[in-house]
């Protein structure tokens, strides 16, 4: 999923990181963890290839990323906190969906807890899932987006990432932590030949 053959954790590799007094599938104790979700739907058949629509959003920071965020310690699973942060969000369209462990596609740690200097990533585990949805949803949640209790502040807006010819362009661009990654590494799942990767940079939540 990562570049420089960086092996991606599995979703029971990264909880076990921290998990003494945690129940099973929550968030260790010492360790950030935060969940982020490349959602996806197929075109229909008349469209031209890849024949794929995937969101990503423009945050307030003027990066791109996917929508997600970091899961409140204490309890909360992954999925739980995922979809919390979607509802937030993405607005009402997004209570309809479903995120399970199986949607998990890896995750990467950055820091080490306790580590110093090592800045805000310090202790934070990165968690990436992939959730293919009908075009009807896709479309809803697109809609619905300026209802989002996070739009004009977490959340600029939705966009449709260019997965034809304008997709170099759109690499281009600066991204969230490892979001350029995550979406390259996904591409193979539509089908679509990544472009090179380029350098990473640290997480910003």
């Amino acid at each position: 999923m990562w570049k420089r053959g960086e092996p991606a954790l599995s979703r029971a590799e990264a909880l076990s990181l921290g998990r003494a007094g945690t129940g099973y599938g929550a968030a260790g104790r010492g360790w950030r963890h935060a969940c982020h979700v490349l959602l996806y739907a197929p075109l229909p058949a008349a469209s031209p290839p890849p024949g794929y629509a995937v969101l990503m959003q423009l945050r307030f920071d003027g990066r791109f990323g996917f929508p997600g965020g970091l899961v409140e310690p204490g309890g909360e699973s992954l999925e739980a906190g995922l979809q919390r942060e979607l509802r937030e969000e993405l607005g009402p369209a997004a209570n309809g969906l479903r995120l399970r462990p199986r949607h998990h596609r890896g995750a990467k740690v950055w820091g080490t807890v306790g580590e110093a200097g090592s800045g805000s990533d310090a202790g934070l585990v990165t968690h990436f899932y992939i959730r293919r949805i009908k075009m009807a949803e896709l479309e809803a949640i697109e809609r619905g987006g300026p209802t989002a209790p996070e739009h004009g502040l977490e959340v600029q807006g939705l966009v449709r990432v260019p997965l034809g010819e304008g997709l170099p362009a759109f690499l281009r661009h600066r991204f969230a932590g490892d979001a350029r990654e995550q979406l390259l590494g996904a591409l193979p799942t539509l089908g679509i030949q990544p472009p090179p990767l380029q350098d990473e940079e640290p997480p910003q939540i």
